[in-house]
C-alpha cells in the first residue's frame, strides 16, 4: 500500500493519518489536514484496491460494503500503520484519523475492529454499513463526524447510526450537519480545527 509521510517541523509528536475518498489518492486531504493542524506530522495512505476503475480502501458489492474485502484490507492497514509508526518513530496515541467517504468508512472500521491507540478520528461523509464490530474499547477517544443534509451517498441518518456504534464502544462522538451534499465544505474544516484542539 502506497503512502506519503510529511514530517512536522520542530519535531511535533502529533500525527494526522489520512484516508482519501473513492477514486482519490494520498494527496487529496492535505489541505484538510493543513486546516485541522498545520503543525502535525502527516501520514497519508492510498487505497489498495480498484473497484469499477476507482482506487478505494475496500470493494463494494450490490448492498454496500464487500465484507471480505473490508476485513482483509482493514488487517493490511492495521499492520501497515504499526510498521510505519515504528519506521518513522510515531506515537500512535498522539495520532488521529481523518477520512472522507470510503476513507471515512475504513477509518471507522479501524476504530471499531483494531486496537490501535489513536486519540480520535474525523469522519467526513461516512456510511459504515458493515456489521463488523470487534471487541474494542474506545473510551477516551474523541470522534467528529460531518454529514451533508443533501448528501444522498452517505446520508445524515447513516452518520447517526455510526455514531451509535462508536458510542456503544465508549467513544465521545459529535455529529456536525451542513447544508451541503457529498462534497467537503469549508464549515467542516473549521469544525475539524476546533475538534482537534480538544483532541490534542
Amino acid at each position: 500500500m502506497e503512502h506519503l509521510f510529511i514530517k512536522a517541523k520542530n519535531n511535533k509528536e502529533n500525527t494526522l493519518i489520512l484516508f482519501h475518498g473513492s477514486g482519490g489518492r494520498e494527496t487529496d486531504l492535505l489541505e484538510v489536514a493543513a486546516m485541522v493542524d498545520s503543525s502535525a506530522n502527516i501520514l497519508a495512505l492510498r487505497g489498495d484496491v480498484e473497484d469499477s476503475g476507482q482506487v478505494r480502501f475496500f470493494k463494494r458489492d450490490g448492498k454496500g460494503h464487500d465484507e471480505e474485502s473490508l476485513r482483509t484490507e482493514g488487517e493490511k492497514v492495521a499492520e501497515l500503520l504499526r510498521d510505519l509508526a515504528a519506521e518513522y518513530g510515531l506515537d500512535l496515541s498522539k495520532a488521529a484519523y481523518i477520512g472522507y467517504s470510503n476513507g471515512a468508512n475504513m477509518a471507522a472500521h479501524m476504530l471499531l475492529n483494531h486496537d490501535i491507540p489513536v486519540a480520535g478520528a474525523m469522519l467526513m461523509h461516512g456510511a459504515y454499513k458493515s456489521g463488523q464490530v470487534g471487541d474494542v474499547d474506545l473510551l477516551g477517544k474523541k470522534v467528529l463526524m460531518t454529514a451533508g443534509a443533501r448528501d444522498m451517498v452517505a446520508t445524515a441518518g447513516e452518520a447517526y447510526q455510526l455514531k451509535q456504534k462508536l458510542e456503544l464502544k465508549g467513544a465521545t462522538v459529535d455529529v456536525k450537519l451542513t447544508d451541503g451534499g457529498h462534497e467537503i465544505v469549508s464549515e467542516e474544516l473549521m469544525e475539524g480545527h476546533i475538534w482537534y484542539l480538544r483532541v490534542k
